[in-house]
């Protein structure tokens, strides 16, 4: 800011000529006209949230189990009755790599906020200046200058006044945007909590399919041995015995496999919860006995549909951003009219230090600037047009959220109650050719029924016992998906995440 300079009735530094001191009228006058102008009015559109009809209930059957109920799923992970899981949600929550770049995304656009709020008032800058002179030195003209000093201190602000709502509307779209970083967070999390309990039932899954084949390779080894016996004997061929022999080698070639299949599980599950390997695979061995997969809870209330809309964070996610476009029109609309800016500086000037702060040194001046787009060739309706179809797309991706959230409960219904089914099957099939494979032993040493009776049994027991056990990880899974696809939910258990993140996730957005 160039320095204003006054000392009694001397000379005085002037800004093009136009530095006048402030007086009582000229004050009046300012701000007055500084009241009559700050309330505005706000152009564009208001952002209202957009509504959907849906249907009054879900098109699929509910099985036993699931219930027209109002949704509030709360800690869902603790209705699984395994505390290996809810320890596993807990050190997911706190450690996270996603939730943590979440918080930190919800932090930015606060201050994103907060850098949008500020436009709506005055910037005020604080100067000084000390100008040290040599009689010895010469100005432009080539006189020398007299052997004077200058010192100045004051104060310079501007400030656009928000007629016409641009910088109201900025402090919308920026909310808006704050409040779908919040529903983003909301949606990791509750993403977060359903892999972590997938991720652990297919490893409880997986540790159960290797309980059961060793235990049927065991009984298979078993008969391999009475099938040698009796070849030896005479009693079977040894064709017979081969055969026992390759299908026990069978089984036990498919150990490995799942074994690989549980370390990847347990590895993908250690990057969720953000810990080594190592401890968790320990944890998950000495277990093994006392936690198999986890049944889910025996009653879960799906609700209607409109409940999904009001509950899951993408479908609250995306609602926001229809809201953060509506209100980018109203700034572009903005532009199109004249915007009014005050600027001022003022302050104390002295040739002597010792006599800067002197009521005789003050003077500043007061401008008023008025600025309207007469001609951009098309620019600013290009831009409203732009901001239109942006508000336009925003607006069709929520509708496909609420869609393909709808489509993604149905989905999740129809899987459960299919593996549900299943599951009630296959424990007869087991249950029966268990008891058809004990009966076949019984008449095989008896020398009623002959090897390869035995051994197609054991083989049909084998594939029944595993897809069983399949079935069982998928059920639980499956009422995971329930969970998921329904919201989820949001809290946060103690000692989860950082503070700052715990309060922003959580936090109701509105």
């Amino acid at each position: 800011m160039p320095a204003i300079r006054r000392e009694g009735e001397g000379r005085r530094r002037t800004h093009g000529g136009r530095s006048a001191p402030m007086t009582p009228r000229r004050s009046r006058l300012a701000i007055g006209l500084l009241l009559g102008v700050l309330p505005g009015c706000m152009v564009g559109p208001d952002p209202t949230p957009p509504s959907l009809v849906t249907a009054d209930a879900w098109h699929e059957d509910l099985v036993a189990g699931l219930t027209r109920g109002k949704v509030d799923p709360g800690a869902w992970w603790r209705g699984f009755d395994d505390p290996m899981l809810v320890d596993l949600v807990s050190t997911a929550e706190r450690n996270n790599f996603d939730l943590r770049t979440a918080a930190s995304r919800i932090r930015e656009a606060r201050s994103l906020y907060g850098i949008a709020a500020a436009d709506l008032y005055p910037e005020i800058n604080a100067n000084g200046e000390a100008e040290f002179l040599d009689g010895n030195q010469a100005n432009s003209s080539g006189l020398p200058v007299s052997d004077e000093n200058f010192y100045s201190l004051g104060l310079d602000f501007g400030w656009e006044i928000d007629l016409w709502g641009k910088v109201r509307r900025s402090m919308q779209a920026a909310e808006f945007d704050l409040q779908a970083q919040v529903e983003d967070a909301r949606d990791i999390l509750v993403t977060i909590r359903a892999e972590v309990a997938r991720s652990y039932i297919e490893a409880r899954s997986l540790q159960g399919q290797i309980t059961a084949l060793r235990r049927i390779v065991a009984a298979q080894a078993e008969t391999t041995i009475l099938a040698r016996e009796q070849f030896q004997q005479g009693v079977v061929t040894e064709f017979a015995f081969l055969q026992a022999q390759a299908q026990l080698q069978a089984a036990e070639a498919k150990v490995p496999s799942l074994e690989y299949e549980l370390a990847t599980t347990i590895n993908r599950l250690s990057v969720l919860i953000a810990e080594p390997v190592g401890p968790l695979r320990d944890r998950l061995a000495a277990t093994v006995e006392d936690f198999g997969v986890p049944d889910p809870p025996r009653e879960i209330a799906v609700g209607i549909p409109a409940d999904v809309i009001r509950r899951r964070p993408d479908i609250r996610a995306a609602e926001r951003l229809v809201g953060a476009a509506a209100a980018n029109i109203g700034i572009a609309e903005a532009a199109l009219y004249p915007s009014l800016r005050l600027s001022g500086q003022g302050g104390y000037t002295s040739t002597q230090f010792d006599r800067l702060v002197m009521p005789s040194n003050l003077g500043g001046l007061l401008a008023i600037e008025v600025s309207w787009p007469i001609f951009t060739a098309g620019r600013l309706r290009s831009v409203i047009d732009v901001r239109n179809e942006q508000a336009y797309q925003a607006l069709v991706s929520y509708e496909s959220t609420v869609f393909n959230a709808i489509v993604d409960v149905e989905n999740s219904l129809v899987a459960y109650g299919s593996s549900l089914r299943e599951q009630s099957r296959l424990r007869l099939v087991v249950d029966t050719y268990d008891r058809a494979a004990m009966l076949a032993t019984s008449r095989l040493e008896q020398g009623v029924d002959d090897l390869e009776a035995l051994l197609d049994i054991e083989r049909e027991l084998l594939g029944a016992v595993q897809q069983l056990a399949v079935i069982d990880g998928q059920v639980a899974a499956n009422a995971v998906g329930i969970y998921k696809a329904l919201g989820g939910s949001w809290n946060i258990e103690e000692n989860t995440i950082d503070a700052g993140a715990a309060i922003v996730i959580v936090e109701d957005a509105g």
